[in-house]
Parts: structure tokens; C-alpha cells; sequence
């Protein structure tokens, strides 16, 4: 074992290298602990056996030719969550390369390092938590030891209620997270969206054709039993159409002189007041779907939902797969001006599952 103490070289001497460590008397005045750390030097790992605020003493294999080696140790200090590194100028004061047992001197014991260890060390004497600038933290051993449940024995009626009030904040979670789910399930497998334009009119009559020819005649303004439109046919015969009576009309874009077949809108009439309904077009398969027990819902611009009773217009012509319809809601619509689009889905989604979507819904507050 080679043992060199700097301490009575520097007494003998009366002056000290800037190499070599300085002179703290650390037996009285700077008491060595038994602190949880480990030591890096040179790439290798050395147990923590005592620490200071002037030195430290590590156990591990040692070096024959450490004593009085100027090293950089990397001191690592171990707690629940995280952990701390402080780099450190030392000096080899003693090496035994039988027990393994090493004294370090700290080149600078006033260093960088010195606020963090005095903090460590006087926190692990008080048993109070380490922490470090407010970010992380966690109770030394000593201060575990001695409080192991002391909130809880504290406030044990806190701690219930906050246990209570965690299991039903979990629990709205849950549910809420079940009710999503289910609608996104619902909508991808029993909701589909019409494809063909819907908009919004008022409900009333459409005055179509009577036969085809020219349109010689036309007057959206006139008073009931006076004549609306009148149609030359092809045959020489003018076919005259009186206005049924006073009220609103909205033009289809058919003027004098224009062609028309047999059927086709000219004009479109309604109360003062009268209900909104939607006119759209369905295929064969949906309507199908609304046969099968599916049912029609019209959504509007910001949102609301309104479910409605579906009528085929059979008088119209089909046009190619498409059959007009009249969506006539149940409840009534928002107040939307006529001519205003909006969408059409069919739902054939089980009743509970409807349910359940209707009332997530109303949570929502978009029904």
C-alpha cells in the first residue's frame, strides 16, 4: 500500500504546488458521511464509502501508481426518479491496491462543485426532500424513514375524497370515451349520406307543363285566378295555366320562349308562412333503406339535426336513377331562407344505438 499525505508535506514544506490538494483540517471541521454515491474515474466505477465537503474515501480496484495522480471524478448521486452528476477535480491522497480502499482530496474544495455538495449533504443530515432550482424532487432515506405515511395519517379524510373523486372522474372519462366510440362506429356502419343535392323550400305546389310546346305566355306576378303561363303546343292548341292563388312563387329560370316538355316546373307556389320542407333525389337503393326501416335526417349549417318523413314525388319523371323526393321534417326546421343547402343522411342504426348517439347529442348540444 502507498500512502502520501499532502496535509503533512504542505506543514513540513510551509508552501504547496498548485497541483496538490489544499489543507482542510476535514476530521474536525468538515465531517465525513456515509451519503448513497458512486465515483467515475477513467472510465471506471468506484462504490462511495464517505463523503465531505473536502474529499471523499471510495472502495474499488485501484491503480499501484494512483497516490498523488491528479484525476477528473465524476460524482454520481442516486435518487427515486433522478439523479445527479457533478464533475470534480481530485487527488489520489491514498491508494491500497489490496483492499482497494481510496482517500480522495479535492483539488478545490471552494469550486463549482461546493454549493450543490454542502446542499446534499446538509439535506441528508436534516432528512429533508432534494430538490434542484423547483423542477425535480425527492425525500432523502433518512427523511423516508422517519415519515413514511405522514399525509395519510395526516388527513386521512382528504385522501378519501381525493380517492372518490378520481374513480368518478375516471368513470366520466370512460363513459364519455364508450360514446364516442359508438358513434364513430355508428356513423362509419348504419349512416350513409345522400348524394344528391338538397335545398331547403317552402312547402307548396309545383306547377309543371300541361303539354309540350313554347312557352308563349308567362307572369309570376299575377293574382289568384288570373293566367300564370301559357304553353303553345307543337298541335297549334295554347294551353293556359291560371295562378291558384295569392300567394308566394318562385321561378325555376323558364321564360317566354323558352321549350318545355310535359312535366317539367315552371313555377313553384306557397302559402304566406308556410313550413319548410327539402327537396332532394334518392336512388332505388336508398330507397330501400328507408323501406327497411332506415330513417331520413336533415342536418343544417350549424349543426342541428331534425329527423323527417320522406314523400315520392311519383309524378315526376325519374331522372336516369335519381327519384325526387319531399323531406318533410318532424320537428321544425331552423329558420334558413329558402334556397339554402343542406344535408341528407339516412340512418339505419339499432334503436339503442340511436339512443345512445341522440343522447350524446343533446350533451353536445347539436340537437
Amino acid at each position: 500500500m502507498t500512502t502520501i499525505d499532502h496535509r503533512e508535506k504542505e506543514v513540513l514544506s510551509g508552501d504547496r504546488d498548485a497541483g496538490e490538494a489544499p489543507d482542510f483540517a476535514d476530521a474536525n471541521e468538515h465531517p465525513s458521511l456515509r451519503i448513497p454515491f458512486s465515483v467515475a474515474i477513467d472510465g471506471r466505477a468506484y462504490e462511495g464509502v464517505t463523503l465531505s465537503m473536502v474529499g471523499a474515501r471510495i472502495a474499488g480496484i485501484a491503480a499501484a501508481n494512483w497516490a498523488g495522480a491528479s484525476k477528473l471524478a465524476l460524482f454520481r448521486f442516486n435518487f427515486n426518479g433522478f439523479s445527479l452528476s457533478l464533475p470534480i477535480d481530485v487527488v489520489v491522497a491514498s491508494s491500497d491496491s489490496e483492499t482497494g480502499a481510496i482517500a480522495l482530496r479535492f483539488r478545490d474544495p471552494t469550486g463549482q462543485h461546493m454549493p450543490q455538495i454542502r446542499y446534499l449533504l446538509n439535506c441528508w443530515l436534516a432528512g429533508d426532500h432534494v430538490t434542484f432550482n423547483g423542477l425535480i424532487g425527492a425525500p432523502s432515506a433518512l427523511q423516508k424513514e422517519k415519515t413514511p405515511t405522514s399525509a395519510a395519517v395526516r388527513r386521512p379524510g382528504s385522501a378519501a375524497l381525493a380517492r372518490t373523486v378520481g374513480t368518478l372522474s375516471v368513470g366520466l372519462a370512460s363513459i364519455a370515451l364508450i360514446l364516442f366510440t359508438a358513434t364513430a362506429l355508428n356513423n362509419r356502419l348504419y349512416v350513409t349520406e345522400v348524394n344528391a343535392p338538397a335545398l331547403v323550400q317552402r312547402q307548396g305546389l309545383t306547377m309543371k307543363a300541361t303539354a309540350s310546346g313554347q312557352v308563349d305566355f308567362i307572369n309570376p306576378s299575377a293574382p289568384s285566378g288570373k293566367p300564370a303561363y301559357s304553353i303553345l303546343a307543337s298541335t297549334g292548341v295554347a294551353v293556359t295555366v291560371s295562378m291558384p292563388c295569392d300567394c308566394e312563387v318562385q321561378t325555376t329560370g323558364i321564360e317566354r320562349g323558352a321549350t318545355v316538355l310535359v312535366g317539367q316546373p315552371i313555377l313553384t307556389v306557397n302559402k304566406h308562412g308556410a313550413p319548410l320542407v327539402v327537396q332532394s333525389s334518392l336512388t332505388g337503393l336508398e330507397l330501400r333503406r328507408l323501406a327497411g326501416g332506415a330513417t331520413a335526417q336533415i342536418e343544417t349549417r350549424d349543426g342541428r339535426k331534425v329527423d323527417a318523413n320522406v314523400l315520392v314525388d311519383r309524378a315526376s319523371a325519374p331522372s336516369g336513377e335519381l327519384l325526387p323526393v319531399t323531406l318533410v321534417p318532424i320537428e321544425s326546421l331552423p329558420d334558413v331562407p329558402p334556397g339554402t343547402p343542406v344535408v341528407v343522411r339516412l340512418d339505419g342504426s339499432p334503436g339503442w344505438v340511436r339512443a345512445m348517439t341522440n343522447s350524446l347529442s343533446y350533451f353536445r348540444g347539436t340537437k
